[in-house]
């Protein structure tokens, strides 16, 4: 709105200063919109700008709002970002984040911006001559993308101000007030309804494409989030059993060993496009569209320059059970702290790299291809006295890192960001359905849908509704890990007080006995019986998640330029 005003005001002023001959003359860099919205090819080629506006949630992907040099991952329980200068430390996780710096996670100018050149292209596209099939489909790709922008506003700053029309000085309204959430809410499901009835089917259209699917996907996220649990079971129902679901299936779903598992997993976010599972996604194609997780995060040997930025918890990684189907706190789970890294859950591996785990796609550049967390290895990993781009905790994301590239050279990373996969899907009606009607048979398949992809034993029979929602929240901490959920999940569930309140822990590995490299002993040790695990934990792991955080500030500009706009509270 501030940027409205501004541009419209300084408009009016270099107009008033020109002579008559000047406004007379026809500008030669830009286009007006009767022009556009006279030519189908320009409507469109301002609709896929509008499209393209949508974010990617890799680390350095165009898009705000997810920290861009930081994964979202990083300011939950999941990872620690090792540099202090990144946001996610100096400001989010150490409780400083204010109307004046929001750490990377302010997305309301892009939003506004976004939702403005939506409403200016539905009134254009209306007032069109183009044929009605066309203009049917493009009103509901501009509508998804308001849609889209208004529940990413909405869960981040609660009631925001409801636009619908693009706004001029002379507006009565030109300084709206905040809409409440569940009106905002209300919003996104009327509009992804209607974009749901005139988009095409997934099979229908090429990759990286709005659909039927990704409208009822999205709208059933929503409504999860809006806690209209009916409702979302229902959407989410109708892309796995109903006549919606158009072929989508979960990549892999059925693998025969752990070693298929692990394999499946991983390939999946190795996808550059149309993958079976993914509903929704951002392609690439460097060099004109890129992004820099590979550069951003590869271990150190492995790597051309930076990486290692993303370092998983201590905490997360005992959160993925053995291959049993028990967690590693069950005394019968088999688990051994002395070589803590076999018989987990094959999702472990594909994720996380961990010392001793294998990445012989790429030769390292000393050494064996196998992940060295040593302390004071001088390699991947932590030590007080180590590689300015080591892990700090003992391990290092796994999940998106792309061996094809070999050495993560810069602006070459063409994996595309999968915003909705149907995994998620499942879990949405999984958890809307237990919440609205309790742990069905249906909620039941569901989850093991997921685990059977991963080669994990079925959820067990007889869960109550308490326990069932416990094992939904866990599936989803585990399967959806660093794809930006966690934080938002926490959220919602009440539950970011207590789990980001905290220290989180790492991994101290040392040598038992074997000498040093620099004593004649062997560069690399992985042998767990010549080793020792300890769990340590460090101040730089700490997290703070003030009362405050469940609603972003809004930016002290935006306050400030308009009067009817009140601040969250505690900032």
């Amino acid at each position: 709105m501030k940027k409205i005003v501004t541009i419209l005001a300084l408009g009016l002023a270099f107009a008033t200063s020109c002579s008559d001959d000047f406004l007379d003359k026809e500008p030669t860099d830009q286009l007006g919109a009767s022009t556009v919205f006279e030519d189908q090819s320009l409507a469109q080629a301002f609709l896929n700008n509008i499209i393209g506006q949508l974010p990617a949630g890799q680390y350095n992907s165009p898009g705000g709002g997810y920290g861009n040099n930081y994964l979202l991952a990083s300011i939950s329980d999941e990872a620690r970002s090792k540099s202090g200068w990144v946001p996610s430390n100096s400001v989010v996780r150490v409780g400083s984040m204010n109307p004046l710096d929001l750490g990377g996670l302010d997305i309301w100018d892009g939003a506004y911006t976004a939702i403005r050149q939506v409403n200016e292209f539905l009134i254009g596209l209306e007032a069109s001559d183009f044929d009605a099939e066309y203009k049917a489909t493009a009103q509901a790709s501009a509508k998804y993308v308001r849609a889209w922008f208004y529940f990413d506003l909405t869960r981040r700053y609660g009631g925001v101000p409801l636009l619908t029309e693009p706004q001029s000085l002379d507006d009565e309204d030109l300084f709206p007030s905040r809409t409440p959430r569940p009106e905002i809410y209300e919003f996104v499901n009327q509009e992804l309804t209607a974009a749901a009835a005139s988009l095409p089917n997934k099979s229908e259209v090429k990759a990286g494409q709005l659909t039927k699917q990704t409208a009822i996907a999205l709208n059933a996220r929503a409504m999860l989030f809006a806690e209209r649990y009916e409702d979302a079971s229902a959407l989410a129902n109708s892309l796995i059993s109903g006549a919606e679901n158009d072929g989508l299936e979960l990549y892999g779903a059925n693998p025969a060993s752990i070693e298929e598992a692990i394999k499946n997993y991983g390939d999946l976010f190795l996808s550059t496009g149309g993958n079976v599972e993914t509903v929704y996604e951002i392609l690439f194609l460097p060099p004109e569209r890129s992004h820099q997780f590979d550069r951003g995060n590869w271990p150190v040997r492995w790597r051309n320059d930076n990486g290692g930025q993303t370092d998983p918890t201590q905490e997360l990684v005992d959160d993925f059970e053995m291959t049993n189907g028990l967690p590693v706190e069950d005394a019968g789970s088999g688990y051994d702290p002395n070589n803590p890294y076999v018989n987990r859950d094959p999702r472990f591996y594909a994720s996380i790299f961990y010392h001793g785990s294998e990445f012989s796609e790429v030769s390292p550049s000393r050494g064996e291809p196998f992940i060295d967390m040593e302390w004071n290895g001088f390699n991947e990993g932590p030590g007080t006295i180590r590689d300015g781009n080591a892990s700090i905790t003992g391990y290092l994301v796994k999940k998106f890192v792309d061996p094809s590239l070999g050495f993560a050279p810069e602006g070459v990373s063409k994996t595309a960001w999968q915003e909705i996969r149907f995994a998620e899907v499942l879990l949405i009606f999984a958890e809307a359905e237990n919440e609205a009607n309790g742990p069905s048979a249906a909620v039941t398949e569901a989850v093991n849908r997921i685990r059977r992809r991963a080669f994990m034993p079925e959820l067990p029979a007889g869960l109550s509704k308490e326990d069932m929602r416990e094992k939904i929240r866990q599936e989803r901490r585990i399967e959806l890990v660093f794809e930006n959920h966690r934080w938002f999940d926490l959220i919602r569930w009440d539950e970011a007080s207590t789990v980001l309140n905290a220290t989180y822990h790492g991994i101290k590995i040392e040598r038992n006995g074997v000498p040093a490299s620099g004593d004649s002993g062997p560069q690399h040790v992985f042998d767990p019986a010549q080793l020792t695990f300890t769990v340590f934990e460090d101040p730089a792991f700490s997290n703070s998640f003030p009362d405050r955080y469940m609603l972003q500030p809004i930016p002290q500009d935006e306050v400030e330029a308009n009067k009817n706009l009140d601040q969250n509270p505690g900032y």
